[in-house]
């Protein structure tokens, strides 16, 4: 296959977010991801670390570690808060996941967060279709990795798809987790993209149980619809949410059990 100026750039691109998200990326797994041989993927580590975006070494690379110094003080600032947001909404949604649980997780950061705290987790199956979290898992995790298959669409590493959600489909799912954004005016949960909230759709029909996960819960015009609330069975959310959408979530049946610490935890009553 003729490797073009485009898709040389959109494969360096989607190189950058991988290393930016993981530990580190390494050669056989890149080349294996792209279709392309580990000839072009050293050629394109080394224009990335020329171009200072990557630290190369022994067959691997990781993001440049200067890159994540250069952020202003107010971001840096506004970066601890968020990230310690995540975490505490990840640790709100840990006891949702059981051993033996055979366990769909979607794309993004506070999927990613969660992975790690399932090493206390016996037997669990995963399925995944974020490939920055592949690699995450299998340093974590002893576990079944399952990862959906489909396709790589704009400069995230998501899989979309038909492909995607019949690999979804071919696994069995007791309980699937992932992030939204927002709900519309149809009481609709929402993610910011239209291929991945097909994809979560399907993980809502095939599965038995429903948990989303929220740094936000506001309404929103520029996300895409997942399900209905009545479909989820559980909300992680931060504490600071709007004080209409308790009383949209009871309308639903979807009770405050549980608030610590930065966290409100929501089940069907």
């Amino acid at each position: 296959m003729q490797d073009t100026g485009n898709s040389s750039l959109k494969r360096r691109l989607q190189i950058v977010e991988l290393a930016r998200k993981t530990e580190e990326v390494r050669v056989e797994a890149l080349s294996a991801l792209f279709g392309v041989s580990t000839v072009t993927i050293r050629n394109d580590l080394h224009y990335l670390e020329q171009q200072g975006y990557v630290v190369r070494a022994f067959g691997k690379a990781r993001y440049n570690p200067a890159l994540l110094k250069t952020v202003p003080a107010s971001q840096a600032v506004a970066g601890a808060q968020d990230s310690a947001a995540q975490a505490q909404v990840v640790q709100g949604a840990l006891p949702w996941i059981e051993d033996g649980m055979s366990v769909f997780l979607g794309g993004g950061r506070l999927a990613h967060r969660l992975l790690p705290l399932l090493a206390a987790r016996q037997g669990l199956a995963l399925t995944l279709h974020d490939l920055s979290m592949v690699a995450t898992a299998r340093q974590f995790l002893d576990c079944a990795i399952h990862v959906t298959g489909g396709t790589l669409a704009g400069q995230e590493p998501l899989l979309t798809g038909p492909g995607a959600e019949a690999g979804l489909r071919a696994q069995p799912l007791d309980i699937c987790l992932f992030e939204v954004c927002g709900i519309d005016a149809r009481d609709r949960v929402l993610c910011r993209s239209a291929g991945v909230a097909r994809l979560y759709a399907a993980a809502v029909e095939h599965g038995a149980k429903t948990v989303a996960l929220a740094l936000e819960l506001d309404g929103a015009s520029d996300g895409y619809p997942v399900c209905g609330i009545h479909e989820i069975d559980g909300l992680c959310a931060h504490q600071d949410m709007e004080p209409d959408a308790f009383d949209l979530l009871a309308r639903h049946h979807l009770q405050a059990m549980r608030k610590t610490e930065g966290c409100i935890e929501f089940a069907r009553g």
